[in-house]
């Protein structure tokens, strides 16, 4: 049965609450001065070791004395013995440090084929439509084992989870992530392009005018993508307002709509052929040169040398470049 402690400080308190306070400052860089003089045996040997000077040497070791509350080494005719704390200490010192190299210098591995990690990424449903389909092609060959989430974070909230690990990618289009604070990278670029039912009677061109575009009433997902907030942007800074007859939340409502009306939408091109294996559209250029949008993919310098995430991401960028091929 354990010895009950007295409620009251006695004299043996006193030496070990100094110690805790000095344990506190301890330089761990003299661990390695202990173990040198405990294998040397002699100060100017360790310090031939450590490249360092015997004066420096033997200031180490009067901090290690006093830091320790213990002699450590005791001069002998034969070199310095160490004393039974001392042989105590360096070898757990020696442990420590040779477990501590072992961790710094194996990388840690991912391994895709037999892993069960889940991913986290986030991409607006426009994204997903466009990068999912080619992704999870990709993750149920290479990652059989791994599940992917994609998670609907706000555009405001995105850094942050990025930054704590609740996402660990955000791919798309997102002004906001382009930040030092983050690491991106170019994945896709994205052309804008309108959509018409294929025997529009107004829309007849494979481009279609300023005046005519502003005539037809306009479909617009709502929350809109990034890609159209942008196109929005562009067309009132030319002084052009546009009607917006429908505006609706789910993009998959949106082919069989413009099918059956005369009314006109504006998409990203890749979700545009999608539209049209679906329906009877047509692909129709917009009254504006709009340039690439780029597509990319966000993460955390957190996270930026961790190896699932880093596989996530070389995976990301090896998918799209053969879609841009």
């Amino acid at each position: 049965m354990a010895k009950e402690r007295s409620s009251t400080f006695d004299q043996q308190d006193i030496p070990e609450s100094r110690d805790v306070e000095q344990m506190k400052d301890f330089d761990l860089n003299l661990l390695r001065v202990l173990v040198a003089l405990h294998r040397t045996r002699s100060v100017s040997k360790a310090a031939a070791a450590l490249d360092l000077s015997q004066p420096a040497t033997s200031l180490a070791l009067g901090r290690l004395r006093k830091a320790l509350d213990d002699p450590l080494f005791v001069r002998s005719h034969t070199g310095m013995l160490p004393t039974p704390r001392g042989t105590e200490l360096a070898d757990a010192a020696a442990r420590a440090l040779s477990d501590f190299s072992v961790h710094a210098h194996n990388e840690p591995a991912f391994d895709p084929a037999s892993s069960r990690r889940d991913f986290v990424i986030t991409t607006p449903d426009i994204g997903e439509l466009q990068l999912l389909p080619p992704l999870m092609a990709y993750l149920a060959r290479e990652a059989p084992y791994c599940n992917l989430r994609s998670e609907p974070f706000a555009t405001m909230d995105v850094e942050a989870a990025l930054e704590e690990g609740r996402c660990d990618l955000a791919l798309g289009l997102f002004p906001n992530l382009e930040r030092p604070v983050l690491y991106t990278q170019q994945i896709l670029t994205q052309t804008i392009v309108c959509l018409v039912r294929a025997d529009h009677p107004l829309v007849q061109s494979s481009r279609i005018s300023m005046r005519r575009f502003l005539e037809l009433s306009h479909a617009v997902v709502h929350p809109v993508g990034r890609s159209q907030e942008l196109f929005e942007a562009l067309l009132k800074a030319k002084g052009h307002t546009r009607r917006v007859q429908l505006k609706t939340s789910h993009f998959l409502s949106v082919p069989s709509i413009i099918a059956a009306t005369d009314m006109i939408v504006t998409v990203p091109r890749s979700i545009a052929d999608y539209y049209t294996r679906l329906e009877n559209l047509r692909i129709v250029e917009p009254p504006i040169n709009i340039k690439p949008l780029p597509i990319r993919q966000f993460w955390h310098p957190r996270f930026h040398t961790d190896p699932a995430v880093r596989w996530l991401r070389e995976s990301v960028a090896r998918v799209f470049s053969k879609v841009n091929a």
